[in-house]
């Protein structure tokens, strides 16, 4: 895979994630904010649509608050995993 491929994947990666916070947290999701700042209600409910929306499980035991800090470290989480051929 080349290098332009491989950004072009993350690029697209991210803006599923952003879409799927978006829809997650609704007016609670600020784009302005570096960190998501999510109460545990709010961050299971983005742990569901993110498991929902690129057919993965996302472990109990994984660090979900560290998981689901930032947009970034949620793209960071989801590049280690071997995602669905579906999902880019």
């Amino acid at each position: 895979m080349s290098l332009k491929s491989a950004e072009n994947n993350e690029t697209r990666l991210r803006e599923r994630v952003v879409e799927t916070v978006q829809r997650a947290l609704g007016d609670d999701y600020r784009p302005q904010l570096r960190e998501l700042e999510l109460n545990s209600l709010k961050m299971l409910e983005l742990i569901v649509a993110l498991e929902e929306e690129f057919g993965i499980h996302i472990s109990e035991d994984a660090p979900l608050a560290q998981i689901t800090s930032s947009i970034d470290r949620i793209v960071e989480f989801l590049l280690t995993l071997k995602l669905p051929e579906n999902v880019p």
